[in-house]
């Protein structure tokens, strides 16, 4: 019997979908991967509880059958204030909690033997670039080459958007960013005034929600001087599974 556990973290949100869409990245692991690993998953935002508090009811279940390493997987695909910070953070106030509640209930305390491991958040898999521009080239279409957008939240903290400048030109694309410039009317203007009038813009999110809907509506001015097209989020419920567990 295999003694790990995995407990998938995305970002979360008030829309229902992103819920959804982690359900359907645990389902997934689970048809896939369910024979090796005890897996279930939760939200960093957007939910009645908070991550310690769904980290904490996974962890009292896992450790009855008899699970001794728990490894928690962030499905992030930038590395911000949420990986860095808050992820570690729910994951002490957990095993604090964990330790009090078996002593009190239990009268025992977690097993001595159980281990808690963060891996690298998703983002950091080496295979995305080459993802990125599989999904970009399975998407284009005739013979006139497209100009090629990767859009993310981007932030403000020095040197935090690199990674998305370096995502992008290995993608033979260039970057634009939802919170900071180039923002997205930015590069557009900028493609349009060198006489491009075909854009593919690859929004770089988990999942669909509420973003890449505000995303298209960006686009939608732009519609009668190019021909824009917005792809579906880059990664599969199956290449989620298939990059993070190659972190375990």
């Amino acid at each position: 019997m295999n003694t790990t556990a995995i407990f998938l973290v995305t970002h979360g949100s008030r829309d229902p979908r992103s819920w959804q869409s982690l359900q359907d990245i645990v389902t997934t692991a689970r048809s896939r991967h369910g024979q090796n690993f005890h897996i279930s998953g939760g939200c960093l935002e957007g939910q009645k509880l908070s991550l310690s508090q769904q980290l904490e009811i996974f962890v009292s279940e896992a450790i009855q059958s008899e699970i001794s390493e728990i490894v928690i997987l962030p499905l992030f695909l930038l590395e911000g204030v949420h990986v860095s910070e808050d992820i570690p953070a729910e994951i002490a106030i957990a095993k604090s909690k964990l330790q009090g509640k078996l002593q009190g209930k239990l009268q025992g305390k977690l097993p001595e033997k159980l281990k808690f491991r963060v891996t690298a958040h998703l983002g950091t898999n080496p295979q995305i670039p080459s993802l990125l521009s599989q999904h970009f080239e399975k998407h284009e279409t005739g013979a006139e080459q497209s100009a090629r957008i990767v859009m993310a939240h981007g932030s403000r903290r020095a040197g935090a958007n690199q990674v998305i400048e370096d995502l992008a030109s290995q993608s033979q694309a260039i970057a634009a960013y939802w919170g900071v410039e180039p923002k997205i009317e930015t590069q557009i203007e900028n493609l349009l005034s060198q006489g491009i009038s075909k854009i593919n813009v690859l929004p770089y999110f988990l999942n669909e929600g509420g973003i890449t809907e505000a995303i298209a509506r960006k686009l939608e001015p732009y519609c009668d001087r190019a021909q824009i097209q917005q792809l579906p989020v880059p990664l599969s419920s199956e290449q989620i599974i298939d990059l993070a567990l190659k972190f375990i």
